[in-house]
Protein backbone atom coordinates (compact mmCIF):
# COMPACT_ATOMS: atom_id res chain seq x y z
CA UNK A 1 0.00 0.00 0.00
CA UNK A 2 2.19 3.30 -0.88
CA UNK A 3 1.21 6.26 0.89
CA UNK A 4 -1.45 8.29 -0.43
CA UNK A 5 -3.71 4.58 -0.09
CA UNK A 6 -2.48 4.33 3.51
CA UNK A 7 -3.57 7.99 4.44
CA UNK A 8 -6.37 7.93 2.39
CA UNK A 9 -8.01 4.86 4.14
CA UNK A 10 -7.01 6.57 7.40
CA UNK A 11 -8.67 9.17 6.22
CA UNK A 12 -12.16 7.55 5.23
CA UNK A 13 -11.72 5.55 8.78
CA UNK A 14 -10.96 8.49 11.22
CA UNK A 15 -12.59 12.05 11.10
CA UNK A 16 -9.01 13.76 10.64
CA UNK A 17 -5.64 13.60 11.31
CA UNK A 18 -2.24 15.53 13.03
CA UNK A 19 1.39 15.47 11.83
CA UNK A 20 1.81 13.73 14.95
CA UNK A 21 -1.10 11.08 14.64
CA UNK A 22 0.33 10.74 11.10
CA UNK A 23 4.33 9.54 12.03
CA UNK A 24 2.70 7.87 15.33
CA UNK A 25 -0.21 5.91 13.50
CA UNK A 26 1.06 5.59 9.85
CA UNK A 27 4.61 6.30 10.47
CA UNK A 28 4.54 9.23 7.28
CA UNK A 29 6.69 11.45 7.87
CA UNK A 30 5.73 14.18 5.37
CA UNK A 31 2.56 14.36 5.76
CA UNK A 32 1.88 17.41 4.36
CA UNK A 33 3.88 16.26 0.91
CA UNK A 34 0.94 13.08 0.88
CA UNK A 35 -1.85 15.49 1.39
CA UNK A 36 -0.52 17.31 -1.74
CA UNK A 37 -0.66 14.73 -3.80
CA UNK A 38 -3.98 13.69 -2.99
CA UNK A 39 -5.24 16.99 -3.20
CA UNK A 40 -3.02 16.93 -7.37
CA UNK A 41 -5.84 14.14 -7.80
CA UNK A 42 -8.56 15.54 -7.10
CA UNK A 43 -9.27 14.67 -3.35
CA UNK A 44 -11.13 17.68 -1.32
CA UNK A 45 -8.87 17.85 2.01
CA UNK A 46 -9.24 20.86 3.94
CA UNK A 47 -7.26 21.95 7.00
CA UNK A 48 -8.07 24.17 10.39
CA UNK A 49 -5.24 25.16 12.63
CA UNK A 50 -5.34 23.77 16.47
CA UNK A 51 -3.52 25.57 19.63
CA UNK A 52 -1.85 23.38 22.37
CA UNK A 53 0.19 24.10 25.18
CA UNK A 54 3.31 21.85 25.34
CA UNK A 55 4.86 20.65 28.45
CA UNK A 56 6.87 24.05 28.71
CA UNK A 57 4.07 26.24 28.81
CA UNK A 58 4.63 27.39 25.12
CA UNK A 59 1.32 27.70 22.68
CA UNK A 60 1.86 25.43 19.78
CA UNK A 61 -0.29 25.60 16.77
CA UNK A 62 -0.48 22.81 14.43
CA UNK A 63 -2.75 21.99 11.62
CA UNK A 64 -5.50 19.12 11.53
CA UNK A 65 -6.58 17.92 7.80
CA UNK A 66 -10.25 16.24 7.00
CA UNK A 67 -11.18 14.58 3.83
CA UNK A 68 -14.16 15.67 2.52
CA UNK A 69 -16.19 13.32 0.23
CA UNK A 70 -19.49 14.76 0.78
CA UNK A 71 -21.92 17.59 2.67
CA UNK A 72 -22.16 15.54 5.93
CA UNK A 73 -18.10 15.34 5.85
CA UNK A 74 -18.44 19.05 5.20
CA UNK A 75 -21.01 19.79 8.14
CA UNK A 76 -18.71 17.69 10.37
CA UNK A 77 -15.59 19.81 9.26
CA UNK A 78 -17.46 22.74 9.74
CA UNK A 79 -18.70 21.45 13.38
CA UNK A 80 -15.15 20.39 14.61
CA UNK A 81 -14.16 23.95 13.51
CA UNK A 82 -15.95 25.05 16.07
CA UNK A 83 -14.91 23.20 18.78
CA UNK A 84 -11.65 23.75 17.95
CA UNK A 85 -11.60 27.62 18.43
Amino acid sequence: MTQKETLLKYLKENESITSLDCVVELLIIDLQGVIRDLKEDGYTILDKWEKRVNLYGQKKRFKRYFLIENDIDYARFNQQSCLLM
